[in-house]
């Protein structure tokens, strides 16, 4: 009931959105299901919460939609930048990373390369609170370089070392997405 309860109102988010979707019910089932994944999976195993729907399917904030909506967000940037310019950008042994130089691009970056000491972190501890935090943390840090930087920029060797840092910030949350169980949409 309550997985199906998270579907119906996720497809009203989406309609009251006006987001143009050809998929809404698979879209509105990754979400749905992902937020009341990600929110049981947000909080410590030992301690209580109060669940609440307006939180959960909240896509601002520490949420799973903020997250998969970040996902989105990085395919988004990749369909535009090009087919061509990704598969160039997947080669990172020739990309001059020195023309990605802003503090949000940095902290981005940092996040995802601690990412697999998360991983053990919270596999030791039994603690998929610690993936959660984590991923809300890398999806804070991608939001804030989209925001800061030009990345689709005229400089081919800027805009390629940027698309490089988007295609890992996006296959880092789709990673993270997927060991908690939960489907990272390419559209939203």
């Amino acid at each position: 009931d309550v997985l199906n309860r998270a579907v119906d109102q996720t497809k009203e988010i989406i309609r009251e959105k006006g987001v143009n979707t050809e998929h809404l019910e698979e879209t509105a089932k990754a979400v749905g299901i992902g937020a009341v994944i990600f929110q049981e999976l947000s909080n410590n195993r030992i301690k209580d919460y109060v669940f609440s729907w307006d939180k959960v399917l909240n896509f601002d904030g520490e949420t799973g939609p903020y997250v998969q909506y970040t996902h989105a967000r990085a395919c988004s940037v990749l369909r535009n930048a090009g087919e061509e310019l990704v598969q160039k950008a997947s080669m990172t042994d020739h990309i001059d990373f020195s023309h990605v130089t802003g503090e949000a691009a940095y902290e981005l970056a940092k996040l995802m390369y601690e990412y697999p000491y998360v991983i053990v972190d919270a596999a030791e501890k039994y603690e998929p609170s610690v993936v959660t935090r984590h991923l809300v943390d890398i999806a804070q840090a991608f939001n804030r370089f989209y925001h800061e930087e030009h990345i689709l920029v005229d400089d081919e060797a800027e805009k390629l070392a940027k698309i490089a840092l988007v295609q890992a910030a996006k296959n880092t949350i789709a990673s993270a997405l997927g060991l908690l169980g939960i489907k990272a949409p390419e559209k939203m």
